[in-house]
């Protein structure tokens, strides 16, 4: 999304005859020691003879997992004595990973979600218990509303089967209906979804369906019985995977994207579905955050700039 935006800003620039130049995405796995080095040689090589400007988002993982820290620490030293005019700007919700000596900004104040969403997220045991998050700070403007209340849906009662919401047509029809009761596909001039959206109604107004994001915890596949639900009762769904960031990330396709939430950090959608929030099962959160170092409430409910809804089992 970054980078498209600043293709945009591009364009503008060169039609009113400014030549800034061209930005480039680049993707590394940075866990892995030959794509740093990799990364090291790309980015030198494009230095040579003037400045480098690079932007990385989203560097660490929860608890720096592998060798990711050691080797971003090693990526940013490296680029450091290799290019004379670097600059260099990095983004994590960790802190305590930047590489020593360089200079660092916390950004805690809650400008993406209204209070409602805010304080489910500020909830999370990342910011809590381990620290590993900084908490938010005021948010030093007025909060013209509190925004639409959140929304928790229920696995459970007559229709439901399976024992978590992802593996339940009915969740899948219960989603929709909520979803049908928004004021979804009114039309407006901008098909953006960055905007926090409040209403003196408290449901957020002017929707699309690309304005919605349905996430899971865990891993999600076409055969999900809530997708089922949603499909039957009308809804247009996009289940996501790598090929469908882009269109993801720009929010080109009018549709309900369903997906891992561990592929849309940093996004944002004015709707957002918390499926199968293991919060409310103790035994299986405890099980699955070995595997999965993403946080329900940290990492999925943070995307919402309005409308939250929770599935619970």
């Amino acid at each position: 999304m970054l980078y498209h935006l600043l293709l945009q800003t591009v364009k503008t620039q060169q039609s009113a005859g400014v030549s800034p130049g061209q930005p480039h995405l680049l993707l590394y796995n940075l866990n892995d020691d030959k794509h740093v080095e990799e990364a090291i040689n790309d980015l030198s090589q494009a230095a040579i003879g003037g400045s480098l400007y690079v932007i990385a988002d989203e560097v660490m993982s929860e608890l720096s997992v592998g060798n990711t820290m050691k080797n971003f620490q090693t990526l940013c030293d490296k680029l450091l004595t290799q290019v004379p005019r670097l600059h260099l700007w990095a983004a994590s919700c960790y802190h305590g990973d930047a590489p020593t000596g360089w200079q660092v900004e916390y950004l805690t104040r809650p400008l993406r979600s209204p209070p409602a969403v805010v304080r489910e997220v500020e909830q999370d045991e990342k910011i809590t218990r381990h620290r590993h998050v900084k908490p938010y700070s005021e948010r030093g403007v007025a909060d013209h509303t509190d925004g639409p209340p959140v929304t928790r849906l229920y696995h459970r009662g007559q229709g439901h089967s399976g024992r978590f919401p992802g593996d339940c047509v009915t969740c899948g029809l219960d989603v929709a209906c909520f979803l049908l009761s928004l004021p979804v596909g009114v039309t407006e001039s901008s098909t953006t979804t960055s905007t926090t959206l409040t209403s003196t109604s408290g449901t957020p107004p002017c929707l699309q369906w690309r304005d919605v994001l349905v996430l899971y915890w865990d891993d999600v596949s076409d055969h999900s019985c809530m997708v089922t639900g949603l499909l039957e009762a009308g809804i247009p769904v996009g289940m996501m995977t790598d090929e469908d960031i882009e269109d993801v990330a720009t929010a080109r396709s009018d549709v309900v994207w369903v997906a891992d939430g561990r592929l849309v950090f940093g996004l944002e959608r004015k709707v957002v579905v918390c499926v199968d929030d293991p919060g409310d099962d103790l035994f299986r959160y405890k099980l699955l955050e070995r595997y999965n170092p993403s946080s329900p409430r940290l990492h999925l409910m943070s995307r919402c700039t309005s409308q939250l809804v929770i599935v619970c089992p």
